[in-house]
């Protein structure tokens, strides 16, 4: 059975088909360029809650991603159109927790996970810092209109296999 693509409340990226000087050896979606995309989900995101390119110059504010947790579950292959769903996972006064799905387009599969840590950033300073007023403002009304999404399995996880030695 073909899962059903995501729609909002998730915020979506079209990100176009996957071209031949993305793939890797293997034939398939190089795991960099994986990264890439969904780092344009990201800005998708920060785009929604006030922090697009004229308001990171008006305001000298910014986010800095501090980790990435990538989950790939499927081949993405050459041709396949692509799009990214992301989701507002929580958030405190200086950081947020985002989830990002990387889908086939056409079967709703999908082929990589991310969760992503970002931090505010005065960048005339260029130190953290707590998000502006009206930045916090919308990640308060986006995390309501995603409430009563399921939150991701993988959310939360690291590299738990092989078990580390004691």
């Amino acid at each position: 059975m073909t899962p059903p693509l995501l729609t909002p409340p998730y915020l979506l990226t079209e990100l176009g088909n996957i071209e031949d000087w993305a793939c890797d050896y293997n034939g398939h979606l190089n795991e960099g360029y994986a990264l890439v995309l969904l780092s344009r989900a990201t800005d998708t995101l920060l785009d929604a809650i006030g922090l697009d390119a004229i308001s990171r110059e008006q305001r000298q504010f910014s986010a800095f991603t501090l980790q990435n947790i990538l989950h790939y579950r499927q081949e993405g292959r050459l041709g396949q159109r692509l799009q990214a769903s992301s989701q507002l996972l929580a958030y405190d006064e200086k950081r947020l927790r985002i989830y990002h799905q990387l889908l086939n387009s056409e079967s709703g599969e999908t082929l990589v996970e991310m969760e992503t840590l970002l931090i505010g950033v005065d960048m005339q300073q260029r130190r953290s810092a707590p998000w502006p007023r009206e930045i916090e403002q919308a990640l308060f009304a986006l995390s309501q209109q995603q409430a009563q999404l399921p939150i991701p399995e993988r959310a939360g996880g690291g590299i738990s296999r092989p078990a580390l030695p004691l």
